[in-house]
C-alpha cells in the first residue's frame, strides 16, 4: 500500500528592494519520504518552481527566468557586473533556455556560498547533506540574502 505524500508549505523571500518585484510565489510540495536531506529539499523546491513556472507563464519566458535570478544569482556574478558594467542586471537568456537541472545547480551553489539561507520549521539548516524530517504543515522558506549597500 502506497503512503499518501506529504505536503509542505515552501515560502520565496527576497530582501531589500527587489522584494516586490518578480519574488517567487509560495509553493505546496508533496513529498513521498518523510526524510530528505536539504540537498534534495532544495532540488524538488527548484524542480517544482520551475514546472509551475513554466504553466503558469508559458508565454513568458522572460518573467520565469527573471525571477529565478533574482533569488539565485551569486554574490560573485552580482560583484562581476557591478566592477565591469558599473549596475548589476540579469542575464539575458535565449527564449526557451530555462533548465530545470541547470537552475539546481544554481540553487545550491547559491546556498553554498551563502546567498539563499533556508528555513525548515523556523530553524536555518546549515548543511546540504543534514537530513530533514517532514510532517505535514512543516514550513520551509528559502530567503534571498542581500549585501548590504557600501558593505561587505
Amino acid at each position: 500500500m502506497a503512503r499518501p505524500p506529504v505536503s509542505i508549505d515552501v515560502q520565496m523571500r527576497l530582501g531589500g528592494a527587489a522584494a516586490a518585484a518578480g519574488a517567487l510565489g509560495p509553493l505546496r510540495l508533496d513529498l513521498f519520504e518523510e526524510q530528505l536531506t536539504l540537498a534534495a529539499l532544495i532540488r524538488r523546491t527548484v524542480e517544482e518552481q520551475v514546472r509551475e513556472l513554466r504553466m503558469r507563464r508559458a508565454q513568458d519566458w522572460l518573467a520565469i527566468a527573471e525571477a529565478l535570478d533574482r533569488h539565485y544569482l551569486t554574490e560573485a556574478e552580482v560583484a562581476a557586473q557591478a566592477a565591469n558594467a558599473g549596475a548589476v542586471r540579469l542575464p539575458r537568456r535565449q527564449p526557451g533556455s530555462l533548465d530545470a537541472e541547470l537552475e539546481v545547480r544554481r540553487a545550491l551553489v547559491a546556498f553554498e556560498r551563502g546567498v539563499v539561507a533556508v528555513f525548515v520549521d523556523g530553524r536555518q539548516r546549515e548543511q546540504l547533506d543534514e537530513v530533514i524530517t517532514v510532517r505535514p504543515g512543516t514550513r520551509v522558506v528559502f530567503l534571498r540574502l542581500m549585501p548590504l549597500a557600501g558593505g561587505a
